[in-house]
């Protein structure tokens, strides 16, 4: 599959791309100057000893993909959809970004709800938008040494986008599961801050979450 990574030069964007890489999928990274994409691609390419990556600018990216991968910094969340509304077109979408405030560390969404509420909204009504990855540690994405562990949660209003997010998950190693509709975006989001705190509390760099009972 193409799968373009807009933000991939981020920790969450960039380990992601690793391990789409590793599971053979055409990657782009994408960034909004092509030199740092490309430079991107070239450590991907030293990282997982594959060339099926490429960089480019957002917009050459998100014309290219089967699937958008939004994982941009969340204070320029806003601003990247509505520059790249036209080039993602009717393209599905998986937004992993998070709306995080600092001093203390909480969840700080949008008036729409959550981040991925609000790309729905900038996209447009028939926009395919899921919601995912917020509970997968970015840095434990990055280390191909390592299994990555824990669950996937992904929320959308389309399930045959879910599905192949979730499927997705299972080439990383990951056990996946449907967590509803869009709007539950609100709660997938909100979980980061809380593991971040958790992991300060503990100790600890990579503190996920588990479901039992399934």
């Amino acid at each position: 599959m193409k799968i373009s990574i807009i933000g991939a030069t981020g920790d969450m964007g960039y380990g992601l791309a690793l391990r789409l890489i590793m599971a053979g999928h055409d990657v782009c990274i994408g960034s909004r100057q092509a030199e740092k994409a490309q430079e991107a691609a070239q450590r991907a390419k030293e990282a997982t000893g594959k060339d099926n990556v490429v960089g480019m600018a957002n917009p050459d990216a998100c014309r290219r993909a089967e699937l958008v991968v939004i994982a941009v910094p969340s204070a320029g969340h806003r601003a990247t959809l509505e520059t790249l509304k036209e080039d993602i077109g009717t393209t599905p979408v998986l937004d992993v970004t998070i709306p995080l405030a600092i001093k203390p560390i909480r969840f700080a969404p949008p008036a729409e709800g959550s981040n991925a509420q609000e790309t729905k909204a900038i996209l447009g009504e028939n926009s395919r938008v899921a919601s995912g990855f917020h509970t997968i540690a970015g840095e434990m994405l990055s280390d191909l040494a390592n299994p990555v562990e824990g669950d996937l949660l992904v929320a959308g209003d389309d399930n045959e986008l879910i599905d192949m997010i979730l499927e997705l998950g299972r080439e990383m190693g990951l056990r996946g599961f449907n967590a509803g509709r869009l709007h539950h975006a609100v709660t997938l989001e909100s979980l980061t801050p809380m593991l971040i705190g958790m992991n300060r509390r503990y100790g600890k760099r990579h503190i996920g979450i588990g479901i039992v009972g399934v």
